[in-house]
């Protein structure tokens, strides 16, 4: 009889454990990734001004209009005629700064590898940098951005 109490222990704690662990509920891998998508905007435009902070206060950077001046100074996968037309746009429409970023050198040549706009804090004028950068993001192919008050527009070239 008492091997059968045993027994009969174990089984219940064997369910009490499951019940136990079953109770206890962790997010799956699905759930995690599966924020909104406003939430993953926000993460983006926190990754963006976050690399913004990094092309500051580096040295691989130049200002857009003088760095295109050279003849040394090209692209990897974009036309710089393209760039130009958009440079000029950001800096009619307001924006305080606009950066030719990642820059590296190669055989004496610099290439550019991205563009950084500086956002100002005027609503109208950010209102119309959004919708050049719109623009600007389908032309390089990169993921859209809304206004979240960030520092920055980020466009690669790659």
């Amino acid at each position: 009889m008492s091997k059968q109490i045993r027994s009969l222990a174990a089984g219940s704690m064997l369910v009490v454990f499951a019940i136990a662990m079953g109770c206890s509920k962790h997010p799956s891998a699905t759930e995690q990734g599966s924020g909104s998508e406003e939430q993953a905007q926000v993460s983006l435009e926190a990754r963006v001004d976050k690399h913004g902070e990094e092309i500051m206060s580096s040295s691989a950077k130049s200002e857009a209009r003088q760095w295109m001046k050279q003849p040394s100074h090209v692209f990897f996968k974009a036309d710089p005629k393209e760039i130009a037309q958009f440079v000029k746009q950001f800096y009619g429409a307001g924006a305080t700064q606009v950066l030719i970023a990642d820059i590296e050198e190669h055989d004496g040549k610099q290439f550019g590898g991205a563009l950084l706009v500086v956002l100002p804090a005027d609503k109208s004028a950010r209102a119309e940098l959004f919708e050049i950068g719109a623009r600007a993001g389908e032309s390089f192919q990169s993921d859209p951005v809304s206004d979240k008050g960030q520092k920055y527009l980020y466009y690669s070239f790659d």
